[in-house]
C-alpha cells in the first residue's frame, strides 16, 4: 500500500517496486521528518536503492525534491510528503513514460491515495516529466483523477466519501 500520508515520500522503481523513506509528523521537526535528512537514513545506503540508482543511471547528491525531477526523467516516481503543521499537501514528480509495472502499481492505490487525499483535505500538485528533464505540461496538474488520466491510467470510482462540512 502507497501511504504517503504518514512518510516523508515515497520512491516507486519503474520494475513497480517502492520504497518510502521519513515519518510525517506535526510536531517539531527532527531527522526522521525532513526530507533529505530521512532520505540519507533510510534509503540512500540501502542495497535497493543502490540497485535503482545502477539501474536507472540516476544520482543523489544532497536534495531529493531536486533530485526527483531528474529521477522522472529517468522513470522514477517520487511521491513527496511536504506537509507540515496540520496542512497536508502531496506532490507527485512522475516520468512521461510510466512503466506498466508503475501503471499497475498506481491503479491498484488509486483508492486508497484518493482516500488519503481527502482524508487529510490535502493539496495535490502533479509534474510529468520527459526524457530531457523538462516538464512535459504547461502548469501543474491539481488533480490525482486528471493525473492518472493524463498518463492513461484507469481509474475506479473511489469508494471514498467526502467529508462536507456541517
Amino acid at each position: 500500500m502507497l501511504d504517503i500520508e504518514s512518510v516523508k515520500g515515497i520512491i516507486i522503481a519503474p520494475n513497480g517496486t517502492f520504497k518510502s523513506f521519513g515519518v510525517y509528523s506535526d510536531d517539531e521537526l527532527d531527522d526522521l521528518n525532513f526530507h533529505d535528512t530521512s532520505f540519507r537514513v533510510d534509503l540512500v545506503n540501502s542495497r535497493w536503492f543502490k540497485k535503482l540508482q545502477k539501474k536507472c543511471n540516476i544520482d543523489y547528491s544532497k536534495n531529493v525534491c531536486a533530485e526527483a525531477i531528474k529521477w522522472a526523467s529517468k522513470g522514477v516516481i517520487t511521491l513527496i510528503n511536504a506537509g507540515a503543521r496540520g496542512m497536508a499537501i502531496y506532490y507527485a514528480l512522475v516520468p512521461i513514460n510510466v512503466s506498466l509495472k508503475q501503471k499497475r502499481l498506481l491503479e491498484k492505490n488509486y483508492d486508497n491515495i484518493k482516500g488519503q487525499i481527502q482524508r487529510n483535505e490535502a493539496y495535490f500538485e502533479g509534474y510529468v516529466f520527459g526524457e530531457d528533464g523538462n516538464s512535459s505540461l504547461l502548469s501543474p496538474i491539481y488533480s490525482q483523477d486528471v493525473l492518472y488520466d493524463f498518463l492513461g491510467m484507469s481509474i475506479k470510482k473511489s469508494k471514498v466519501k467526502t467529508l462536507k462540512s456541517r
